[in-house]
């Protein structure tokens, strides 16, 4: 029998097959590895982007409670200073009231003051007419009842107004007046009218013939209606308070 000998290339074949599979092998195990080292990759990636969101995020948080506690403090300053500048503008005005720089309406009395025409021949012409004393006396009498303000033919009566004869004339507020002197009085009109029927003054003028009323309006009136004082105050005998600097301080 013929003895079948192997092809002589069948060693190099089968030698090449098996450095092929080897090639193969280490193929797919680097894949393997390069998959599993993406995969890690990737996911260290997606561990490193969340921590720094978070980061943010925290930051992000810390800053937005910081800007609300400053927009509450803000509110809390600003109501603070709404109701300071609403009692400083109250308080403003009050004392702009009292210094008479505000014009006022409201119940009161009207008092005519007038001279006397009728004129005895031979007699002394100064015995009828108004004289300043008679404008004064009766201001101080409303005053001392309560008027909380005062005028004379617009002219508003303030604490530094005064009420002076100049010649034949008579001055308030350096204005010169003229009769009837209509004297305006804001307050209750049952004590002005009271003080003005008493007044020794309006008493006199009125027994001694003198054209002069009184008439008091009711006290839920405005008809009373008395003007702004528009002139100047006077500060030459004025000095500020000394500070004492240990009340300051305290």
């Amino acid at each position: 029998m013929r003895q079948i000998q192997a092809p002589k290339w069948l060693p190099a074949l089968t030698v090449m097959c098996l450095l092929l599979g080897l090639f193969l092998s280490w193929e797919l195990q680097l894949q393997a590895a390069i998959r599993e080292a993406t995969a890690d990759h990737k996911t260290e990636t997606l561990v490193s982007l969340i921590t720094n969101l978070e980061a943010e995020n925290a930051a992000l948080e810390s800053q937005l409670a910081a800007v609300r506690q400053e927009t509450d403090t803000i509110i809390m300053n600003s109501s603070s200073s709404e109701t300071q500048l609403t009692e400083q503008q109250h308080q403003l005005t009050q004392l702009q009231i009292r210094a008479g720089l505000t014009a006022l309406e409201g119940p009161g009395v009207t008092v005519i003051l007038d001279d006397n025409k009728n004129i005895l021949i031979g007699d002394d012409p100064n015995r009828y007419v108004i004289h300043y004393e008679n404008l004064l006396f009766i201001v101080n009498d409303l005053r001392n009842a309560g008027a909380e303000a005062i005028s004379i033919n617009g002219q508003r009566i303030v604490v530094s107004s005064e009420i002076r004869c100049v010649g034949n004339v008579i001055l308030i507020n350096t204005t010169r007046l003229a009769p009837p002197f209509v004297i305006s009085a804001i307050g209750n009109p049952t004590a002005l009218a009271e003080a003005v029927d008493y007044s020794s003054t309006y008493q006199q003028l009125l027994l001694s013939g003198f054209p002069v009323s009184c008439k008091a309006t009711d006290i839920h009136s405005t008809e009373i209606q008395v003007p702004a004082y528009t002139g100047s105050f006077s500060t030459k005998a004025l000095t500020p308070e000394p500070i004492d600097e240990t009340e300051e301080a305290a």
